[in-house]
């Protein structure tokens, strides 16, 4: 089984991280709108693939699905997680299919920002729900923003963008062939996926529901979301006035210095190097080269393929 404080940042590292975080955060964003008529648009100006290779007509709500970069170039993103990761790239019109080790992992779309002074990319990940149109009536009465959808996407499935309670942008999708089987994740593949959020407890409540979670797991202020006592999601609280509460995703590597090591040669940002605070020495905080936010972990291989 994993061990699971190995997954958290110690709580006191918390404390440290504040001021880089407000800096990060409170940057100007893609705006939503923009960005989801992209991935929802018509299938003439956007033709999206189906989220598994192969069909496998089983859905599990709450699990994180698919990710998204949003970005101003796709070009220089490519060359970045080609190098960083060993990601490889297939095009489907103005769509980006991404690859590790073979398995599609996600996807890449470019964009026109509204704010040029201010080009950032943005991870955007896609939660696997139910029913997209009651998630939609929920995200409504619970005070989120519907940012557009519900709506048919071509070959993918029904999906609706969001903005919850607290701001952070989520897309919620029915898939049509089926949810990705739970399997370990592979060196360069998604990990983890967490929240930062000025009010916990409000974040906690709305995912319950949402994600169909369980009982949430608590370790000091850091809190787990899972189902069927697999690992789905972490909301780490960041108490700050101002802050630009956001969704942030992990991926698995074998060496976090090393990939630390290269990140500014490929014209990303180092936040957090490993080790920095308190010897921990598996987690970095890196953006890259077109200013899409990422942790990085180094993950041990003991643990049964469905905790994450």
């Amino acid at each position: 089984m994993i061990n699971k404080q190995a997954m958290i940042f110690k709580h006191s590292l918390f404390y440290q991280w504040q001021t880089i975080l407000v800096l990060l955060l409170c940057s100007t964003l893609l705006t939503a709108c923009t960005s989801i008529k992209q991935l929802t648009g018509s299938s003439e100006t956007l033709k999206l693939t189906p989220i598994t290779a192969i069909p496998t007509h089983v859905y599990q709500p709450g699990k994180f699905v698919w990710h998204d970069l949003i970005t101003p170039d796709v070009a220089a993103a490519k060359v970045f997680y080609a190098d960083l990761f060993g990601w490889s790239f297939k095009q489907y019109g103005r769509y980006t299919l991404i690859f590790n080790k073979g398995q599609q992992i996600g996807g890449m779309v470019e964009i026109e920002p509204e704010d040029r002074e201010n080009q950032e990319a943005l991870w955007l990940a896609a939660i696997s729900v139910s029913d997209v149109d009651k998630a939609a009536h929920y995200i409504k009465t619970q005070g989120g923003t519907i940012l557009q959808g519900p709506v048919d996407m071509k070959n993918r499935g029904r999906g609706v963008l969001v903005s919850d309670p607290q701001g952070a942008q989520i897309l919620l999708i029915r898939a049509n062939d089926g949810d990705p089987i739970d399997t370990e994740p592979e060196i360069g593949s998604w990990l983890w996926n967490e929240i930062w959020t000025n009010a916990p407890q409000a974040t906690q409540d709305f995912y319950l529901f949402l994600g169909e979670y369980d009982t949430p797991v608590k370790i000091n202020d850091y809190i787990i979301l899972e189902n069927g006592e697999k690992w789905r999601a972490g909301i780490r609280p960041v108490l700050e006035d101002g802050f630009k509460v956001r969704w942030v995703p992990v991926v698995r590597v074998a060496d976090p210095e090393e990939i630390v090591s290269r990140v500014t040669t490929l014209g990303g940002i180092v936040w957090l190097r490993p080790g920095e605070f308190f010897n921990n020495s598996d987690v970095a905080l890196i953006s890259d080269s077109t200013g899409a936010l990422l942790l990085v972990q180094r993950w041990s291989t003991s643990i049964n393929a469905g905790d994450l």
